[in-house]
């Protein structure tokens, strides 16, 4: 008991220290890839994705991100084509765990998704668009260049189920569901 107990405190003097020596903020810029995995999307290709996340550190193991992206993915069917495009705007906690210059970290949050739709079919363009809710899980890991620079790999799932309403046509609501799947370069501060 005695000797957990040492551990422990000789563990937070110097954890809290080196801690204490580090930027507890920082931004991330994350380029990569939508890959839509719904069964609505069936139609639609693999689009691009990226992300401006500006985050803080709670404590070395747990950290608060709030990301603002953009993604988009087109589609076809024989006489229509398509376009889905969103905006989210989604806050997050992870659970990070630091190993040496490496850092790997789990992440929940959600959010915003400000969308639009696009159809054209037999050259007359219909758009629409609707805000709605959506929830993300994810994965990934940073290797630290320096005590402020770091490069990173992540890989999230999200679901968002948009409503849009086309102008002379109908209403539809689509799952957008699909992997963000990103290559990062952030900066501590």
């Amino acid at each position: 008991m005695k000797r957990t107990a040492l551990l422990s405190v000789l563990l937070l003097l110097v954890a809290v220290p080196a801690f204490a020596e580090n930027p507890r903020n920082y931004a991330t810029l994350k380029l990569g890839a939508y890959l839509p995995q719904a069964d609505d999307m069936d139609n639609f290709n693999d689009g691009f994705n990226v992300e401006v996340a500006v985050g803080q550190y709670i404590n070395p193991y747990v950290a608060g991100e709030f990301s603002f992206g953009y993604l988009k993915s087109n589609g076809s069917v024989p006489g229509v084509s398509g376009q889905v495009r969103a905006y989210p705007a989604v806050l997050s906690i992870k659970g990070v765990l630091p190993v040496s210059i490496v850092e790997l970290y789990v992440l929940v949050g959600g959010g915003v998704y400000f969308t639009d739709a696009q159809k054209s079919t037999n050259g007359i363009i219909y758009t629409a668009t609707d805000i709605t809710s959506g929830f993300q899980a994810g994965v990934g890991g940073n290797i630290n260049l320096s005590g402020n620079v770091f490069l990173g790999v992540e890989g999230k799932y999200f679901w968002s189920y948009p409503e849009w309403s086309f102008t002379g046509i109908d209403s539809t609501k689509v799952h957008i569901d699909g992997i963000q799947a990103t290559a990062n370069i952030g900066y501590r501060f």
